[in-house]
């Protein structure tokens, strides 16, 4: 009996390091087809405008400008109206268009191909159109107008009454 006991330990041992091997294969993510290997650090590190999902280092950047975000927001609506808000709504135009940017290219990538594999390049262009006249709008907006933080309040404020 003991003998047969150290034989069944020893196969679900065996059993469950190949499961948790099959589990941590299927969970990475494929690199575009890469014949060297030594290409797979080079390739997984680069970040470019109009691929700005792919890489690691796009990941990197994301999470890092949506911590950016998380915490000039709040400081940006305890300085205004002041003239301290100017470099905080300057650095919130340029973080919020990207942050979108390499958002809203990881939906081209997940959801496009769905309608056509074709289309994956144009709608690149296009973000990239919309996140360039985004970025200039938040630019007018910080340094001839109001800014974005009192932008925003204003529209809590309601309209300024008439007599």
């Amino acid at each position: 009996k003991k003998k047969k006991k150290k034989k069944k330990k020893k196969k679900n041992r065996s059993m469950f390091a190949f499961r948790s091997g099959a589990r941590r294969l299927a969970t990475l993510t494929p690199v575009n087809h890469v014949k060297h290997p030594t290409n797979l650090t080079r390739q997984s590190r680069q970040m470019s405008i109009l691929n700005a999902d792919t890489g690691s280092l796009a990941t990197k950047t994301y999470h890092k400008i949506n911590l950016f975000i998380m915490g000039l927001t709040p400081v940006a609506f305890a300085l205004s109206p002041s003239v301290l808000n100017l470099p905080v709504d300057v650095m919130l135009g340029l973080a919020l268009p990207a942050h979108a940017h390499i958002g809203m290219s990881y939906v081209i990538t997940d959801y496009v191909p769905k309608l056509s594999k074709s289309l994956v390049g144009p709608a690149r262009v296009a973000l990239l159109a919309v996140t360039g006249v985004t970025t200039v709008g938040f630019a007018k907006l910080n340094l001839t107008g109001d800014g974005i933080t009192e932008s925003v309040k204003a529209l809590w404020r309601g309209s300024p009454k008439k007599d």
